[in-house]
């Protein structure tokens, strides 16, 4: 692109932005040269970055390159064998941190953000390195006192001489015999050797040397020979430290300098996941969305399509701004008031384009697409150059004439005013012959002008269409929506009169339209109120659609609330009654075991009766209900149905069913059975089959030490724990354990009613506490 074109459409600033919101130089640097390109895969994985980005920072706020600073320069001195000082190697600490930070935080979303996850596994590890540097290095760039052992060791040492020396000096300063000669009673330090103050006159009294006079020439300072020694092996000390300083700053130069070309890549992929993060951070705060980008096909014209579109210098002054272009149409005339909006819908439409190009989120709805340019170019402002000597018009022809050498059918074109300082008879002329020719090339173009000429050429030439920003009819004021199809007046006197313009002045130029003139502005202004009331209409009525839309779910939602309850209710009805029919199988099995004393029909004929009446009156409280469930869902057996009895664990075929006496005869193959119709259950087989091999129970040679009756109904309790304490007496069990839960307590309740008359029971009690407690009952059997 060219970098008038950017210039022109404020795309610097943008860049400028986005770098504001990088935490780093390197990468502000990254975001100051991004530039619109034409390499589609480019586009697409830098858009990819910018949409990972906003994944990452919605589950990561505390993300960041903070810290990372450049330090190439230095890694390659160090790779050059050139020792770096302290605060060098602390810059480098810094910048392997933030890596750290950046890989460590970005690393784990490498399977929702495969691009910047892999950036981020790609960065080197270099924390044993930065641990050496820090162990060494204080953050403040000094050297640590506990650098190395043997650095301690010698600091040590120089601690202890130094401590000699003073209590040496201090010695003499305070001997009675001495003090005539001192000047000041201090010690004090010169040239790196300790020193006292004594008097010029008596320092023939003091063996030593001088090593510093005062100002005034009435002191000297003197070392006495008493501490030259210790003096000597202080200075000894220093030139050891020295040289262990140095080697300690070699060591780490040249641990960096062999990870060097490592830590410069680590340094480059930090900076672009910044710049990542700088973009997602943009579009938070702009709710800006990446733009689905794509290459139009050589026959197709390019095609934007925009919803939203807010200008990103202009804040929360922008006005949305919809366009779709290339598809009926590829040259778009916009007309209107000045002040109405024209410019900052141009530089708008091509900011999108660069910042899409560049892999920028834009300020606009989710869902825009644009194609790739090779070229967008723009003229718009004031082109007069004092330079060149080249007025206002010419500077315009000018860049006109550079845009018109360059474009193809690959090309968007902005231009603002297009014809105008000059005559405006001339003026028109040229811009049609413009448009024309972009027409021609199949180039897409906006353009803005107050030539009612070229508004009707746009009128009346397939592929070219009109719009306007127009005026509020009751406030005079531009409404900055831009409406197709119909052109806008200039409204150049109506704007006059709004900025004071005298009102003689204004009637004196209203005499001079002509007639065409004035019928023209008012066909147009005609033409925009009826726009004006069908979009009110319209709105209008997507207001009303949507009460009806709400007012459908809400009715809809209560419908379903009336039927989940109507069910609820229902299933209460269903358990209360199957709570009684448990009841009266008791009875019926109760029955039964008088049978086996009394050997009477009596009892049990009764019992049966009873477990009828109750079953009849479940089915007349489920018959009115059942059209609201699926067949499929009723558990009524019926002659044919395929059955399971738990007794005998064998699936059989209904062949008769006596509802009056609640039993089922079945058959399978030449067995045939007849069972209570409460103690087996119906399954769904295929209809294609035709029998059903038997499976005959045999109680197994141990049997487990515990029954699970959780989730079980009540109508089959009995009948599972009798063949239970069956197998568990078969097996020889003395003690078993039968699991209720605890629950509503019906099938604890059963349970213990059905143990204390079973015969092979001789105790039960509830569980101790680690065993379930009351949810579970300890069996003592015979």
């Amino acid at each position: 692109m060219n970098t008038k074109d950017i210039n022109l459409l404020e795309f610097d600033k943008v860049r400028e932005i986005i770098a504001g919101y990088c935490t780093c130089d390197s990468s502000r640097s990254l975001a100051r040269l991004l530039a619109p390109r034409s390499d589609l895969k480019w586009i697409s994985e830098r858009l990819d970055e910018s949409s990972e980005a906003r994944y990452i920072l919605e589950h990561e706020t505390g993300v960041s390159a903070d810290g990372l600073l450049d330090v190439s320069d230095m890694t390659i001195k160090a790779s050059h064998g050139i020792t770096l000082d302290p605060e060098s190697l602390n810059m480098v600490r810094q910048t392997l941190d933030a890596v750290h930070n950046i890989k460590q935080k970005i690393t784990p979303y490498r399977t929702d953000c495969p691009l910047l996850g892999d950036m981020a596994h790609r960065l080197g590890d270099f924390k044993i390195l930065e641990g050496q540097i820090k162990h060494a290095v204080a953050p403040d760039g000094t050297l640590q006192p506990n650098a190395s052992q043997k650095l301690m060791d010698i600091r040590n040492q120089q601690r202890t001489k130094r401590a000699e020396i003073l209590d040496k000096l201090q010695g003499i300063i305070s001997d009675e015999s001495q003090k005539k000669y001192i000047q000041d009673p201090i010690v004090t330090e010169r040239e790196g050797r300790y020193v006292i103050a004594v008097k010029t006159e008596s320092q023939g009294n003091i063996r030593g040397i001088v090593h510093d006079i005062s100002n005034t020439g009435q002191t000297v300072f003197m070392e006495p020979w008493q501490t030259m020694a210790l003096g000597n092996n202080i200075k000894a000390l220093e030139i050891e430290e020295a040289r262990e300083i140095e080697r300690i700053m070699q060591e780490l130069s040249e641990a960096v300098g062999k990870v060097a070309a490592s830590i410069n890549s680590s340094i480059t992929l930090a900076s672009l996941i910044d710049l990542a993060l700088a973009k997602a951070r943009f579009a938070h705060r702009f709710h800006a969305y990446e733009a689905e980008c794509y290459h139009p096909k050589t026959t197709d014209a390019p095609y934007i399509h925009l919803t939203g579109a807010r200008h990103p210098l202009l804040g929360e002054k922008a006005k949305p701004l919809d366009i779709d272009l290339g598809k009926d149409y590829t040259i778009l005339v916009i007309t209107g008031p000045n002040t109405g909006g024209k410019t900052v819908a141009l530089k708008t439409l091509g900011l999108m384009c660069m910042m899409t190009q560049s892999g920028l989120p834009i300020p606009a709805d989710e869902g825009a697409s644009l194609p790739i340019f090779k070229g967008i170019y723009a003229d718009i402002g004031d082109e007069q150059s004092i330079d060149s000597a080249l007025s206002t018009f010419s500077g315009h022809m000018s860049n006109i004439a550079r845009i018109m050498q360059s474009i193809d059918n690959r090309s968007l074109v902005l231009l603002d005013e297009l014809g105008a300082a000059t005559d405006p008879t001339e003026g028109a002329a040229l811009a049609k012959a413009i448009l024309n020719y972009l027409m021609k090339n199949g180039t897409l173009a906006v353009i803005t002008t107050h030539y009612s000429e070229v508004k009707v050429l746009a009128h009346t030439t397939d592929g070219m269409q009109n719009a306007s920003f127009n005026f509020d009819p009751e406030t005079m004021l531009p409404t900055y929506q831009l409406t197709l199809g119909t052109p806008g007046g200039s409204n150049a006197i109506a704007t006059a009169r709004t900025y004071g313009l005298p009102r003689p002045v204004i009637d004196d130029a209203m005499s001079m339209l002509s007639g065409d003139a004035v019928k023209m502005d008012q066909l147009i202004s005609d033409l925009q109120e009826e726009r004006q009331k069908l979009i009110t209409l319209n709105r209008d009525l997507d207001i009303e659609r949507a009460r009806l839309d709400k007012q459908n779910k809400e009715l809809s939602k209560e419908l379903e609330t009336l039927r989940k309850e109507k069910k609820m209710a229902v299933q209460q009805i269903r358990d209360e009654l199957v709570r009684e029919i448990a009841d009266v199988e008791r009875e019926i099995k109760d029955a039964s075991n008088e049978l086996k004393k009394k050997r009477s029909m009596e009892n049990v004929i009764i019992a049966k009766r009873a477990s009828h009446k109750a079953r009849t009156r479940l089915n007349e409280a489920l018959q009115k209900d059942e059209e609201d469930y699926d067949a499929s869902d009723s558990d009524e057996i019926k002659i044919g149905d395929t059955i399971h009895m738990a007794d005998y664990d064998v699936t059989a075929q209904v062949t008769a069913i006596d509802r009056e006496n609640g039993m089922i005869e079945a058959a399978n193959g030449p067995i045939h059975f007849k069972v209570s119709e409460l103690s087996v259950k119906r399954i769904e087989t295929q209809t294609d089959k035709k029998t059903t091999k038997v499976k005959m129970y045999r109680p197994e040679t141990r049997c487990p030490l515990e029954l699970d009756l959780r989730g079980k109904r009540a109508d089959e309790v009995e009948t599972l724990v009798d063949s239970y304490l069956n197998d568990a007496a078969m097996s020889n069990l003395k003690k078993v354990r039968i699991i209720t839960g605890f629950g509503m307590g019906v099938v604890k309740s059963i349970v213990c009613d059905y143990l204390k008359r079973h015969p092979l029971v001789e105790s039960f009690q509830d569980a101790e506490r680690e065993e379930g407690g009351g949810g579970a009952t300890n069996v003592i059997l015979k």
